[in-house]
């Protein structure tokens, strides 16, 4: 994937222009302010997928931690979904 890198001044002056690359290009504009890097701007779509992916890892990542631990210290998984849920909320 190529990488498109644009100034916060740049950023601002040619937002629209930009948000068009963004929709028709698909590549994501890293943003710098005085050289160093500020913020990625992604199109929504691919946002939404990549959040999807790391709720989907840490889902694989407290299973796998359940499935070693021992019996005791294991939690069903209607527990499970209130500790993610109130982690979300809080």
């Amino acid at each position: 994937m190529s990488t498109r890198i644009v100034t916060v001044s740049e950023l601002k002056t040619k937002l629209g222009a930009l948000m068009t690359e963004l929709e028709e290009e698909g590549v994501p504009l890293y943003v710098t302010q005085h050289g160093k890097p500020k913020a990625v701007l992604a199109r929504y779509d691919e946002y939404e997928a990549l959040l999807k992916k790391v709720e989907d890892l840490e889902d694989v990542l407290a299973m796998k931690d359940a499935l070693s631990a021992p019996e005791e210290e294991a939690m069903s998984l209607e527990e499970y979904e209130q500790q993610r849920t109130a982690g979300i909320r809080g």
